[in-house]
């Protein structure tokens, strides 16, 4: 791609380069063309105004003198023949007719005595008679004291110096600017080639604003996203590994006992090995939840306005005859309405699974929901009455398959790290409060650019 843009860059500027030589072609053209006309003018002048030198079949030597000398000094070598063929009159007669300081300034003009070549013969006509011939060629000058040879050379020059400068000022920008495209072109094809390799950290550094730029947010974000699964994997099949490991051993156990009679009621054996197929079954629903889950959290949910207060209150309706069944109360609390744009699939799935686990933990009481604005930021916050948490393991409880010591609900420690995840995902947090015996507060802080 590098030499792409580079060659790219090379064939502007040769198209730039020739575009000066012809416009250099141009200049000079339409400069001769000028001059050529400027001159003609002055001929025909000439011409005219030795016409007119002769009146009543004889020439005005003084008006033909003042004329000639007009020619030379335009650069014009200039002899009158009559009609018989004589000379009437010369530029050198001229010239000799001059003063001395005079003579001395057309010297320095032109070499007089040097001129050479052939003389070009135009007619005089005076009221369609001719009355003479006029002989006419250019001195011969000093070639830096022609003014229209200096402006050639120096227009050549221009275009020559201006050739070097642009064309060795867009060379070196054609090679600064091709590295410059392709830098982060470059950088993104060893970041995809580390990625490829399985090294998900590798991030791009980018302060450009352009397409580059966003491309190499993308990236980032590809990474972060890949990094983040492969993470998230090697964590679950390690925990199912372990989660598998513990009924599949006891049910070997109880198997083996079977066999061997150790165990002489067989009933009893069955059951058991029974309570821990139930067990394993309870964890495959669980490890199909969690990939569900998982599965949400690299999609882009669509988002949009809700109404909390009718959004909590109809979830709450869906749970409450589940939190009746065990003698507890659910109510939500009486707020002002309040709008914000979410994705809604995700933020349902973080209440009901917060509702879920209070409805584990409480065995009197009640569950309080609770919503409203706290800075820039809008809550979500799930109260509780149960048993709470000890304040060693709050900062365990978010991790996959922890289970509060002594908690006896048969749970496998899977909801709350889900609905954390759920809420990084959505850009907020999640923070708890809980006591011992006196219950427990969850409450999830969405971001203001959430809200409207």
């Amino acid at each position: 791609m590098k030499t792409k843009i580079f060659l790219a860059f090379i064939a502007v500027i040769t198209a730039a380069l020739f575009s000066n030589f012809v416009f250099h072609w141009l200049i000079i053209k339409d400069f001769d063309n000028y001059v050529k006309g400027v001159k003609e003018d002055q001929f025909y002048w000439v011409l005219a105004m030795v016409e007119d030198s002769y009146d009543g079949g004889r020439w005005h030597r003084t008006a033909l003198s003042e004329t000639i000398h007009w020619a030379m000094m335009i650069g014009l070598d200039i002899r009158i023949i009559d009609k018989d063929g004589g000379e009437v009159i010369s530029s050198h007669e001229v010239l000799d007719s001059l003063s001395g300081t005079m003579m001395k300034r057309m010297h320095d003009l032109f070499h007089i005595q040097k001129t050479t070549g052939s003389f070009e013969r135009y007619p005089l006509y005076l009221k369609g008679e001719q009355v003479g011939t006029l002989l006419t060629r250019p001195f011969q000058k000093e070639a830096l004291q022609e003014k229209e040879l200096i402006f050639k050379e120096r227009a050549k020059d221009f275009i020559y110096i201006s050739l070097l400068i642009a064309g060795g000022g867009a060379l070196i920008i054609a090679l600064l600017f091709s590295q410059y495209l392709t830098k982060p072109i470059t950088l993104l094809k060893d970041a995809a080639e580390k990625i490829a390799k399985g090294d998900f950290s590798i991030r791009i550094r980018s302060r450009s604003r352009d397409e580059v730029g966003e491309l190499s947010e993308s990236f980032n974000r590809m990474a972060a996203s890949l990094q983040k699964e492969e993470s998230l994997r090697t964590h679950l099949m390690s925990n199912i590994a372990h989660e598998l490991r513990t009924p599949l051993t006891i049910m070997k156990t109880h198997s083996e006992a079977v066999m061997d009679g150790v165990i002489e009621d067989c009933g009893k054996g069955m059951e058991n090995i029974h309570a821990e197929i139930d067990r394993l079954i309870k964890l495959v629903k669980g490890i199909e939840d969690i990939t569900t889950a998982e599965a949400s959290f690299f999609s882009k949910g669509e988002k949009v306005e809700v109404d909390m207060g009718e959004f909590l209150s109809g979830l709450a309706d869906e749970m409450r005859p589940l939190f009746r069944e065990k003698g507890l109360s659910l109510t939500t609390a009486a707020r002002e309405r309040a709008l914000i744009v979410a994705d809604v699939e995700k933020l349902e799935r973080i209440v009901r699974n917060i509702l879920s686990n209070a409805l584990k933990y409480t065995e009197k009481g009640g569950v309080q929901i609770d919503y409203g604005k706290q800075g820039d930021d809008f809550f979500v916050e799930v109260s509780d009455s149960g048993r709470g948490i000890p304040e060693q393991e709050i900062p365990l409880i978010f991790n996959r398959f922890y289970r509060v010591e002594g908690s006896g609900n048969g749970g496998l420690g899977l909801g709350l790290s889900i609905v954390k995840e759920l809420v990084e995902v959505m850009g907020g947090r999640i923070e708890v409060r809980s006591r011992v015996n006196e219950g427990s507060c969850f409450r999830v802080y969405l971001h203001q650019g959430d809200r409207r």
